[in-house]
C-alpha cells in the first residue's frame, strides 16, 4: 500500500475547507494503518479529521516530537474518540513542567 501523508492541523489554512487553523502541528500517516504525529494544541484536531473524512478509530499509534502544548494538547481528546487503548511513543520527560526562569 502506498503512505499517505496529511496535514491535520497547523498554522495556516488556505483551503476553501471549513478546516480550523492552529498553532502547532499534527500529521496523520497512513499506509497499511494509521499513525498520528502530534495532535495540535486540540482546537482543530478532531473537527478537522472528521471534515478530512478520516476514520478516528483507525489511528493504531500516536508519536509526540516533543512536548510542548502546541503538540500534544490534542492528545486526550483524540484518545478519548479512538476509546481503546493504543500505544503512544514520547520522550519520557515529555509532560513535565516547561518553564524560563529569568532573573
Amino acid at each position: 500500500m502506498k503512505t499517505k501523508i496529511t496535514i491535520v492541523c497547523e498554522n495556516s489554512i488556505a483551503t476553501p475547507f471549513p478546516l480550523i487553523g492552529e498553532h502547532g502541528l499534527s500529521v496523520l500517516i497512513e499506509s497499511d494503518d494509521a499513525t498520528l504525529f502530534d495532535t495540535g494544541q486540540g482546537l482543530g484536531i478532531l473537527h478537522n479529521l472528521r471534515t478530512l473524512g478520516k476514520d478516528i478509530t483507525a489511528i493504531q499509534r500516536i508519536i509526540l516530537s516533543h512536548g510542548h502544548y502546541d503538540h500534544t494538547g490534542g492528545l486526550m481528546q483524540v484518545l478519548q474518540a479512538i476509546n481503546r487503548n493504543i500505544d503512544i511513543y514520547a520522550h519520557p520527560d515529555v509532560f513535565t513542567n516547561k518553564v524560563a526562569v529569568i532573573p
